[in-house]
């Protein structure tokens, strides 16, 4: 009979090991293209480009990250001129995060990457396996999080 529990531990540490993968995959193109970004960086620039401007807890939610971790990858960035930060206008507290057009224009230079990235992340799986997947993990965080 199969043990469940070695079963969920397997699949967790596929998972885990999966994200571990893709952070090392995307660090190694960062080196070889010469880019002036770190893992991070690229993690918060991927968030904006998907949901546009967001509030700096958001931000930190999305890549799991402290507000005071993202504050000095915040800086980093705006030092680069790639986003901007705003207050909010419904919370003086909260600063509201924009890509700047440069930071627009970035996604642009880091199209060959990603598009590598997922191209390997996708190859030998069937879009009907993924959509599965996708589905299976979504199942699994909305029990995490019920």
């Amino acid at each position: 009979m199969e043990d469940p529990l070695k079963e969920t531990t397997a699949l967790i540490d596929a998972i885990l090991n999966i994200r571990i993968a893709m952070k090392q995959y995307v660090q190694r193109r960062i080196r070889k293209d010469k880019l002036d970004l770190t893992y991070e960086m690229v993690q918060v620039l991927g968030v904006l480009w998907r949901k546009g401007e967001m509030n700096q807890q958001e931000i930190a939610d999305r890549v799991q990250k402290n507000k005071a971790s993202l504050t000095s990858l915040l800086d980093n960035l705006a030092k680069r001129n790639l986003i901007t930060r705003n207050e909010d206008p419904a919370d003086r507290r909260n600063k509201i995060i924009s890509l700047t057009d440069s930071g627009k224009e970035y996604e642009k230079q880091l199209e060959p990457l990603l598009e590598g990235f997922y191209q390997i992340l996708a190859k030998n799986l069937p879009r009907q396996d993924m959509k599965k997947i996708t589905g299976f993990l979504k199942n699994m965080e909305i029990n995490l999080l019920k």
